[in-house]
């Protein structure tokens, strides 16, 4: 009889049988004191397919004592319940869970409290160094034989020497060797010097620049050619040259005198006043020698 059936058929007949269910024999005994799947929660999706993989009723599900969140069936669940893994797994590993959620904070200690401040000394502001007291010091320095050589060169040579020529070189030679200001202190090698028989030195070269308030007559220009009108020239009315005036006439000194000064600190009036004294030489004695 079991020849009568081809083989086609039979395989379509096995095909169609519904899976075997696992034997109860395998599954725990479940008490009505375990807690099972909550009805108001559904079945995780992959617990699904395990029960269905394994060929579990739905029926039998409300038998399988559940371990997860709140009263939730997981996958370890399952596998307990057909053993698989052994029956304690998943409520060990639960509070196993349950315990790493909380934070141990046992091996915390209380930091001690920090120790007061140490009373720092009040900083004492260093003073700000002012500048000493100054005090000015002025001469009066005529110019007319300065203009007299520049006068001079102008006509000889044709060369017109500026005003501010004889000034910076009568300038330049003053600062030399002028008495040493009490304010500065000698350095260490005229100290060493001094111990082995030197002489101190009293002297050193200036840096002064004399400020000058009024210029007595401005620098040499040679008188312009005064043109004749044409009319009067053809007429025999062209007016005779006037005579060639005086250098004194055509710069008259003015009535304030040039005034060199300088504005120096209190206590270095002697340096200056022997300064402005060469100036002054310099400039009313020869000062031919100041530029040739």
């Amino acid at each position: 009889m079991a020849s009568s059936f081809p083989v086609r058929r039979v395989s379509a007949i096995i095909a169609r049988r519904p899976p075997r269910i696992i034997s109860t024999t395998r599954r725990l005994n479940s008490s009505s004191s375990v807690q099972t799947q909550n009805p108001a929660y559904p079945l995780y999706p992959s617990v699904q397919l395990l029960l269905h993989e394994k060929g579990i009723p739905e029926s039998e599900v409300s038998k399988i004592p559940a371990s997860g969140p709140k009263g939730r069936l997981l996958k370890g669940d399952v596998l307990a319940y057909i053993g698989a893994i052994p029956a304690e797994y998943p409520s060990s590993q639960a509070s196993r869970i349950e315990k790493l959620s909380h934070l141990d904070l046992s091996n915390i200690k209380i930091a001690a409290p920090p120790k007061p401040a140490e009373t720092k000394a009040p900083i004492v502001e260093e003073p700000i160094a002012r500048p000493p007291p100054t005090v000015s010091v002025a001469v009066s320095i005529p110019l007319a034989t300065v203009l007299s050589v520049q006068k001079n060169i102008k006509e000889t040579i044709g060369v017109t020497v500026p005003l501010s020529t004889f000034l910076a070189r009568a300038t330049d030679l003053a600062n030399d060797d002028l008495p040493r200001s009490p304010r500065t202190k000698p350095s260490a090698d005229e100290l060493f010097d001094e111990i082995l028989g030197a002489k101190p030195i009293k002297t050193s070269r200036g840096d002064y620049v004399p400020e000058l308030n009024a210029l007595e007559a401005a620098e040499y220009q040679p008188a312009q050619p005064v043109k004749g009108d044409i009319i009067d020239i053809l007429s025999g009315k062209a007016p005779k040259k006037a005579p060639r005036a005086a250098f004194a006439e055509q710069y008259p000194a003015g009535s304030a005198a040039n005034v060199f000064s300088l504005t120096v600190p209190v206590g270095d009036e002697t340096r200056a006043r022997v300064f402005l004294d060469r100036v002054k030489t310099l400039l009313t004695v020869e000062p031919g020698r100041l530029v040739l």
